[in-house]
């Protein structure tokens, strides 16, 4: 997804493009990893340091709503988010001890497949898919 893309998309569902909105894609687009709002507040701040978290919070939601984002939990207690790229579909590796995650670009999508014949009529609007372990520097 392109910033001409996302803005293409807060503009036809009404949303006002402020500058805080811009910069907050920017820093997706930027670095394509997994940030926490605190995170995308302190690189917002670089360039508008009055923004507030509530601010932010605001933001990622609203963008979560409307598929720009995506949530990802790597059930450390901390929410983090990234862009929602259908091109770049993938799911994750997480370290239980130093909790960096590494992309994986296998999709278990016959799995899923499976699971949705013995559940008919269950319509599903996305999925998440992460394995936990240890990376070789923390074994």
């Amino acid at each position: 997804m392109s910033m001409e893309d996302v803005l293409d998309k807060l503009k036809s569902c009404g949303i006002k493009l402020t500058p805080q909105r811009q910069e907050v894609v920017r820093v997706f687009l930027e670095d394509n990893k997994h940030f926490s709002a605190e995170e995308v507040l302190k690189k917002v701040q670089q360039t508008f340091s009055s923004v507030s978290f509530d601010t932010i919070y605001r933001t990622l939601n609203l963008f979560k709503d409307l598929g720009i984002i995506i949530e990802v939990d790597f059930f450390d207690g901390c929410r983090r988010f990234e862009m929602n790229d259908e091109n770049n579909h993938h799911h994750h590796l997480v370290c239980l001890k130093c909790g960096k995650a590494k992309e994986v670009h296998h999709c278990p999508a016959e799995c899923i497949h499976n699971i949705l014949k013995q559940n008919p009529g269950f319509k599903v609007s996305g999925h998440t898919f992460s394995i936990f372990g240890y990376c070789p520097n923390c074994q």
